[in-house]
């Protein structure tokens, strides 16, 4: 998507976007965020792709600076507007494909939820990389990537169908979109091959509304994106 585009969809991103920082259904990120000891001490955390600021709204508290970066001006004046009562927050427009360098290395913790969703798989690999370098050395890096496994446990879930075999990572087509989805393996080298360490995915569950389905099936797992995670 362009930046004009993001700038559409920032006035109803609540209704059409599922904001896995707010429906996180089992606290997750936020349990990795305490182990990992992120949370206080004044830490710097970035977030590229922040959209209307979620993640700042929901930890940004417990955050020293916050460098919340997008494409689209007008997701970054809600996010401003969202936020005005937090701290030391600093909004930037920047294309995650092209980020500047003044980014390099000043992160703590630098968060990409998806955002790496490029039909090109050479485009998603070069953003990650891009993102990678704004995390300082030690430094950890934070991804929400579409999983594929849930996209295809759903999609036979409504067609009463077993779900495919998968490679590491295919193309789904999502609200008139063309997205890129990935499988545990293909966030895990995604991640691997753009230079991180000790790479993890963990899932992270959100509510069958989100997939349009009002009634939770019985003995079905909820859907789920891939939290993936790790060190410079």
């Amino acid at each position: 998507m362009k930046a004009g585009d993001w700038d559409r969809l920032a006035s109803v991103y609540d209704a059409e976007v599922c904001d896995i920082f707010v429906r996180d259904r089992r606290r997750v990120i936020s349990r990795w965020l305490r182990q990992r000891g992120l949370l206080g001490g004044g830490r710097t955390m970035l977030d590229i792709g922040c959209g209307i600021g979620s993640f700042f709204q929901q930890y940004g508290r417990r955050l020293g600076d916050k460098i919340g970066v997008d494409h689209s001006p007008r997701m970054l004046r809600m996010a401003a507007i969202r936020c005005r009562r937090l701290r030391n927050c600093t909004w930037m427009r920047a294309d995650v494909q092209a980020l500047p360098a003044t980014l390099r290395g000043c992160g703590d913790l630098v968060v990409c939820s998806n955002v790496l969703t490029f039909v090109s798989a050479a485009a998603s690999l070069h953003a990650l990389r891009q993102v990678a370098r704004c995390a300082r050395s030690g430094g950890w890096v934070l991804l929400i990537l579409p999983s594929l496994e849930s996209h295809d446990a759903v999609v036979a879930l409504e067609a009463g169908r077993p779900p495919p075999r998968r490679r590491d990572t295919a193309i789904v087509r999502r609200d008139d979109r063309r997205q890129r989805f990935y499988t545990r393996n293909g966030a895990i080298h995604l991640a691997t091959r753009a230079g991180l360490q000790s790479v993890q995915a963990r899932k992270v569950w959100y509510p069958w509304i989100d997939e349009g389905i009002s009634r939770a099936p019985r003995d079905h797992e909820l859907p789920w994106d891939w939290l993936v995670t790790g060190r410079k």
